[in-house]
């Protein structure tokens, strides 16, 4: 898939699954390609995952929280975002900065990242230091300080990243875009947030936030690599499964209401030397049957140098650069199509567009479903020989979608997708006249 936001986003195989009960806990166990897939759900609530890969020698640690902007009030805007910065600055037993300077000894990675819909801290480490890494993600997400000098300290640094972001033409034409597709559906605020909340959080603030998401009936802990199954359980045990669970208060997400008509908005910016364009319509949420389909069709318009837009827009110079993609969200989803062009091009190439997918419909053949379904599945193969994206998607498949079976069955659900699903997901999606779009042009 192709995505234009930050967002990832895209997954993988797999088949068969078996049942059976192990110390209290469910342990399941999927075979993989020869290799195996455990998920554990630990006494306090957290769920462990454990792919088990021979064919390796690093291993992939990733520790998932189910927050991310749309789950913040107005006052706590940006605060998901905010303590994600926040966990790095010194935890019970190790200082700030040692974190880092530890890992990297070992010869790791260490980062993380925050979502509208997830915040998670990954690891990837050679295998004999796989035990030390877990005893850092444990203490990095589980015994923070979170002291008031280092909250003051990162404030000014995270305001500093929010005006730097304004600076790029791109985050001010994606957030334009946003705000005017998503009208009630928190997903219309940057996961950032806003100059004015930052400055505002308090440490007693941030400990509330912290003390409901970041527990284990919120986490998903994912491993990756040459390890023994039981042998992460016993370790996660001794270090996650300590914690206290605790009900999460967690707020409704609003459903966006139905969107009647086409929305547009125009923008100028001095520093454009060309256009900046994003049109995008609401599809299928990620993981329903109508979605796999959706994943094809954007093979099919976005995929590469071989893709339709991409002959049709790109090779004949009606625009500079063309992406396609869904944000793969579980509700409210949209699929967007973004371009850089000349701005006397602008109506030329909206109604190229047009005409393509309105022709699409007639001139697909079924050997594009099968050459876009082989490109698909090819790449998603290939993309989970690292163990970092086989864990990112395990963990955003669990997290996000709510579905190991998104993961483990997404090769099978590609190839069950047929001419007519693609047809129909077009048809009563990308025809409609209801999209929103944004265009940005140079100002004179």
């Amino acid at each position: 898939m192709n995505f234009i936001c930050n967002n990832f986003f895209g997954v993988i195989i797999f088949f068969m699954k078996f049942l059976i009960l192990l110390f209290l806990e469910v342990l399941m166990v999927s075979a993989v390609l020869g290799k195996e897939l455990y998920t554990y759900k630990l006494p306090n609530g957290a769920h462990l995952i454990v792919k088990r890969r021979d064919d390796t020698e690093a291993v992939a640690l990733h520790v998932w929280f189910k927050v991310g902007s749309i789950y913040e009030n107005y006052q706590e805007k940006g605060m998901a975002h905010f303590l994600e910065h926040m966990l790095f600055n010194g935890s019970e037993k190790y200082p700030y900065g040692e974190i880092d300077k530890l890992v990297e000894s070992m010869g790791g990675n260490i980062n993380a990242g925050t979502s509208k819909e997830y915040t998670f801290y990954h690891i990837e480490i050679a295998k004999p230091y796989w035990k030390p890494a877990l005893e850092i993600l444990y203490q990095l997400t589980q015994k923070p300080l979170l002291s008031e000098d280092m909250i003051e300290k990162e404030k000014p640094i995270v305001i500093e990243e929010l005006r730097r972001g304004k600076d790029n033409p791109s985050t001010v034409l994606w957030e334009e875009f946003e705000k005017l597709a998503y009208k009630v559906s928190p997903y219309r605020f940057p996961i950032i947030g806003y100059e004015e909340t930052i400055r505002n959080f308090t440490r007693d603030a941030l400990l509330r936030f912290y003390r409901n998401f970041y527990q284990p009936k919120n986490m998903y802990v994912v491993v990756v690599g040459d390890v023994d199954p039981q042998e992460v359980k016993e370790e996660v045990s001794k270090t996650f499964g300590r914690e206290e669970g605790r009900p999460v208060e967690r707020p409704q997400v609003p459903p966006e209401p139905e969107q009647m008509e086409a929305r547009f908005k125009k923008i100028e910016d001095s520093r454009l030397e060309k256009a900046y364009w994003i049109i995008g319509w609401r599809v299928p949420p990620i993981g329903s049957k109508e979605y796999y389909a959706l994943v094809v069709l954007d093979q099919i318009l976005g995929g590469g140098r071989t893709s339709l837009l991409y002959r049709e827009l790109k090779e004949k110079g009606l625009v500079y650069s063309v992406y396609t993609g869904d944000l793969a969200r579980p509700q409210d989803n949209m699929y967007v199509i973004s371009a850089t062009l000349d701005p006397e091009k602008y109506k030329q190439v909206k109604e190229r567009l047009k005409e393509i997918l309105t022709n699409l419909s007639k001139e697909l053949t079924e050997e594009e479903i099968k050459k876009a379904k082989e490109r698909i599945i090819n790449s998603e193969i290939f993309s989970q020989e690292k163990v970092s994206s086989d864990a990112y998607y395990i963990g955003y498949s669990i997290t996000v979608v709510g579905l190991l079976d998104y993961y483990k069955y997404f090769e099978n659900n590609i190839r069950s997708v047929r001419k007519q699903d693609v047809i129909r997901v077009l048809e009563n999606y990308l025809q409609k006249e209801i999209y929103n779009e944004v265009l940005m042009l140079p100002k004179k």
